[in-house]
């Protein structure tokens, strides 16, 4: 369904109103450069790309008015994509060996490593058996879903989950890999975070500034390296200011090994979720619910990136969202690597807070210790919201050690995010998130007001990890 925003700035730029035209790209800004981003890499080509999308967007628009702008201007995006591809340009830029060289230390090697081991996997597949060799050709290369490989060869789920069982088992074989044995145990590992959110107590530090790199997917906490390993726990506030923040989740993920999709190199990470207490204001339990079981990352010069999702549904019917689809980038953007605090946000006298014109998305905004129960850690708190946010959007405050690992995630709800406009309403009965949640803090940025509804702390915030 078309935006009728959208639709009526369309307008106003089809007569040649600039500010219009400004307010349209400042909204979907972020999505399409993730779109450009994840089709050419990084780098000054990103820039060059996306002025050449401003550029045949607003020529467009100021021809016709397409039924729907959203997609109407990624596909611009693609097509300049395309177009930096094909340009001669590119094809007979010259690399001299001092530009060369860095270039091969610093990626070169990984990638031809990678390359090696993408086709010893594929001599492998070779030795395994036909029935298990389609299969994994349809799972892994050809991306289809287990029910859809299953429909394919009218075969049912469960058959189609052994042949690949027993093809990896196969290609492990004769690869001479061994497979390694979870030491930990899932219900053991459940029971390692404390029940009840431990003490929290946060204030300005002595350190005015500080500049990390921020390695981690943004907001799954773990670095796209092979046998990186983090694990992290929900806490549910609830509507009682008096009543403890229970334990409702906990999620555990390890980049487990390198992969390729659609020609990009990535890491593939495996994530582990475990359901300990039903949230308040979740109206389905885990097993009830859509899971993540993996995800897909790189780590590129400048930021980290988002290749592809696996999500499974209540059904067990699992389906992989990459880099390519449409909405992809609504959901799963990257973040620049480098974050520090450049002055964009500012606190007022009565506590609420403004944002310039350039302050970015996602942004540093102070250094704070951060105590939680009996550990401390320096970390920069940063702020990650919509550059045109509405009360329907919202907002993350986190905290990031020097080291640039997050020990401390809070999520806090537009007003009305997830609210319906009328009876009966969504996430409860009350029309706005002050009402639903009275007792809990809440941040006002730019006139709109930010409900606090959950925290994630880290493994190694909880003392579980070093």
């Amino acid at each position: 369904m078309a935006n009728s925003h959208d639709q009526q700035l369309a307008r106003q730029i089809l007569e040649g109103n600039e500010s219009a035209f400004v307010t349209l790209i400042r909204r979907y800004e972020r999505v399409i450069a993730a779109l450009i981003r994840s089709r050419i890499g990084s780098g000054e080509q990103v820039r060059d790309v996306m002025q050449e999308t401003l550029v045949h967007a607003w020529s467009g628009l100021r021809r016709d008015t397409p039924r729907n702008v959203r997609p109407w201007l990624l596909q611009v995006a693609r097509n300049r994509c395309r177009d930096y591809f094909r340009s001669p340009q590119r094809r007979e830029l010259y690399v001299g060996s001092e530009v060369l060289t860095p270039l091969v230390n610093r990626s070169g090697l990984a990638q031809s490593r990678e390359r090696e081991a993408a086709i010893a996997v594929l001599e492998a597949m070779d030795e395994v058996p036909e029935r298990e060799r389609a299969a994994l050709r349809a799972f892994y290369v050809d991306g289809l879903s287990i029910a859809e490989i299953a429909a394919r060869h009218r075969s049912p789920d469960g058959t189609v989950k052994r042949r690949l069982s027993h093809g990896r088992d196969r290609i492990r074989k004769a690869m001479g890999i061994t497979p390694t044995k979870r030491k930990t145990d899932m219900k053991a590992r459940q029971q390692d975070f404390p029940r009840h959110r431990p003490e929290i107590r946060i204030h300005p530090s002595a350190e005015k500034s500080l500049r990390i790199d921020f390695t981690e997917m943004a907001w799954w906490f773990v670095k796209p390296e092979v046998g990186d390993r983090v694990g992290f726990g929900y806490y549910d506030g609830g509507k009682d200011s008096d009543a403890p923040w229970r334990l409702s989740e906990t999620t555990w993920l390890t980049a487990a090994r390198q992969a390729v999709i659609h020609g990009r190199p990535c890491v593939e990470v495996d994530v582990e979720e475990v359901e300990v207490e039903k949230m308040s204001f979740r109206k389905k339990p885990l097993k009830e619910r859509s899971r993540i079981r993996r995800v897909w990352g790189h780590l590129a010069d400048d930021e980290v990136q988002w290749i592809a999702v696996e999500r499974e549904e209540a059904d067990g019917v699992r389906e992989l969202e990459t880099f390519l689809d449409d909405r992809f980038h609504d959901d799963w953007w990257g973040s620049r690597r480098i974050v520090e605090d450049c002055g964009c946000l500012s606190e007022r006298t009565d506590g609420t807070w403004v944002r310039g014109p350039d302050a970015p998305a996602f942004t540093g905004a102070g250094v704070f210790v951060v105590h939680v129960g009996g550990r401390q850690f320096t970390c920069l708190r940063v702020f990650d919201l919509e550059k045109n946010a509405t009360e329907r959007d919202c907002l993350v405050v986190a905290y990031i050690t020097r080291a640039g690992r997050t020990v401390l995630f809070r999520r806090y709800n537009g007003s009305r995010w997830g609210k319906s406009d009328a009876p009966p309403h969504n996430w409860g009965e009350a029309m706005t998130w002050e009402e639903e949640l009275p007792a809990n803090d809440r941040i006002v940025i730019d006139g709109l007001t930010y409900v606090h509804y959950y925290d994630i702390l880290s493994a190694a915030a909880c003392g579980l990890v070093d």
